[in-house]
C-alpha cells in the first residue's frame, strides 16, 4: 500500500509540473517534429545512397535520440543560471516529500516523455517519407523494431542524465552533459574509423528480424535495467546530498 501511495504522489507531482509548463510543451512538439523531419532526409540518404552521410547520421542519433526522454520546461531552461534542479529538490525536501517519491516522479516523466516524443519524432520521419513518396526497405513492423532499438538506448543514456541532474549543481551538470555528448561523438568517429555504421546496422537487423530482433530486445533490456540501476544509485546518494 505504501508503494502504491508513493506512485500516486509521484503522479501528482508529475501532473503539476506538466500543467505549469504547458507553454514550453509547444516548443517541445515543434522541436521534435523539426528534428524528425530533418533526420528523415538523413535516414533516406543512409539507406538509398552512398556512405557520405553515415558518420554524421550516427553522431546525430547518438547525441540527439536521448533528448526524447526530456520535455522542455522552465526548469530545464534555467538550470544553468538558477540551479533550478537543486532548488526543486530542496523545495520538495522541505514539504517533506520522500526521495523515493521524487525519483518515481522523475521516472514517470521519463517514460511519458519517451512515449510522447518518440511518437512525434519517429512519426514525423514516417510522415515525411510518405509525403515525399520516398521508399525505404522497412515495413511498418520493421520500422517499429528500429524505433524501439533506439528507444532502449535513450532509456540507458537518460539514466545517466538523471544521475547527473539530481546529484550536481547546475554548472557541473552542464559540463558533465557536454562531456557525455562529446563521448558520443567520439564513439561515432571510432565506429566510422573501423568502417562501421550504427544506423545502417540497426536498420539491417530490424529489416531481418522485425519484432524478433535480438538487438531490439537487448537494447530495451539493457536500457531498462541501466535506467533502473542508475535510479537506485541516484536515490542512495541523493539521501546524503547537501542541498543548501
Amino acid at each position: 500500500m505504501m508503494k502504491l501511495e508513493g506512485w500516486k504522489d509521484a503522479w501528482i507531482i508529475f501532473k503539476k509540473d506538466v500543467c505549469s509548463d504547458r507553454f514550453y510543451l509547444i516548443w517541445n512538439v515543434l522541436f521534435m517534429l523539426y528534428f524528425g523531419g530533418m533526420f528523415s532526409t538523413m535516414l533516406y540518404s543512409v539507406v538509398k545512397f552512398d556512405d557520405a552521410f553515415r558518420p554524421l547520421a550516427d553522431c546525430l542519433m547518438l547525441v540527439f535520440i536521448p533528448m526524447i526522454g526530456f520535455y522542455f520546461s522552465r526548469r530545464s531552461f534555467s538550470y544553468l543560471k538558477e540551479d533550478s534542479y537543486t532548488q526543486m529538490l530542496w523545495y520538495y525536501h522541505t514539504l517533506p516529500i520522500p526521495v523515493r517519491t521524487i525519483m518515481k516522479s522523475r521516472y514517470i516523466q521519463l517514460v511519458v516523455a519517451i512515449l510522447f516524443n518518440g511518437i512525434l519524432f519517429f512519426g514525423a520521419i514516417v510522415f515525411i517519407f510518405w509525403l515525399g513518396g520516398l521508399e525505404t526497405s522497412l515495413s511498418p513492423i520493421q520500422y517499429i523494431s528500429f524505433a524501439l532499438t533506439w528507444i532502449g538506448y535513450a532509456l540507458f543514456i537518460n539514466g545517466l542524465y538523471i544521475y547527473m541532474e539530481f546529484l550536481n549543481r547546475g554548472r557541473i551538470y552542464f559540463w558533465l552533459s557536454c562531456v557525455l555528448m562529446l563521448s558520443m561523438v567520439v564513439v561515432s568517429v571510432v565506429i566510422n574509423l573501423f568502417h562501421g555504421n550504427l544506423l545502417k546496422y540497426t536498420i539491417d537487423i530490424s529489416a531481418r528480424y522485425a519484432l524478433l530482433s535480438p538487438l531490439m530486445w537487448g537494447s530495451l533490456l539493457i536500457g531498462a535495467l541501466g535506467a533502473y540501476w542508475m535510479g537506485i544509485q541516484t536515490m542512495r546518494k541523493l539521501n546524503k546530498r547537501d542541498l543548501i
